[in-house]
């Protein structure tokens, strides 16, 4: 007993009524994250090299994510889908080198990360596709000068004199 309070009186209906409520709660923010996110994959149409070996650029190639719509990929194209969930589907229909038609079969995959990168010469090749998917990472270039403090004190003021040079005129 708490207070004065027999455990009939807590555990009355209205306790089992917010209970309910946090349970529900807790399941649908669990549900939106697994499946609600929103995720990136880069489809890349670049030459690579997976496990030491190397695969070239397709000529041309088709390819379409989740029926989202098909996209052209050129050599040397990478083009980014925004996906929810984690499961999803790719098929890729390309050309061999007397210009027939070939359609893969669709392949099914998990995104591995929030930002994903997926090599279609690498799937076109016959590789697993857990090895043509991994994490997309951006490079970062830093400029030299831009940016540091020690770069912006050494750096050079211009002044009008200098833009424009000397504009005397000597008769």
């Amino acid at each position: 007993m708490i207070k004065g309070k027999t455990a009939k009186e807590i555990f009355d209906l209205r306790f089992f009524v917010r209970l309910g409520c946090i349970v529900v709660i807790i399941a649908l923010a669990i549900f939106l994250y697994f499946y609600g996110k929103q995720r990136t994959l880069y489809v890349d149409n670049w030459s690579t090299e997976i496990n030491g070996e190397s695969y070239r650029y397709l000529d041309w190639a088709e390819a379409e994510v989740d029926d989202l719509g098909k996209s052209e990929f050129n050599p040397r194209v990478r083009r980014g889908v925004q996906l929810r969930g984690r499961t999803h589907t790719i098929t890729i229909a390309t050309e061999d080198d007397n210009f027939n038609l070939i359609e893969l079969d669709p392949i099914e995959f998990r995104l591995p990360a929030d930002q994903s990168i997926i090599s279609l010469p690498a799937l076109v090749a016959g590789l697993p596709v857990e090895e043509c998917i991994q994490e997309f990472i951006p490079e970062v270039v830093e400029i030299p000068g831009v940016g540091t403090p020690a770069a912006a004190a050494e750096e050079e003021v211009v002044t009008e004199d200098d833009m424009f040079g000397d504009m005397s005129m000597d008769f």
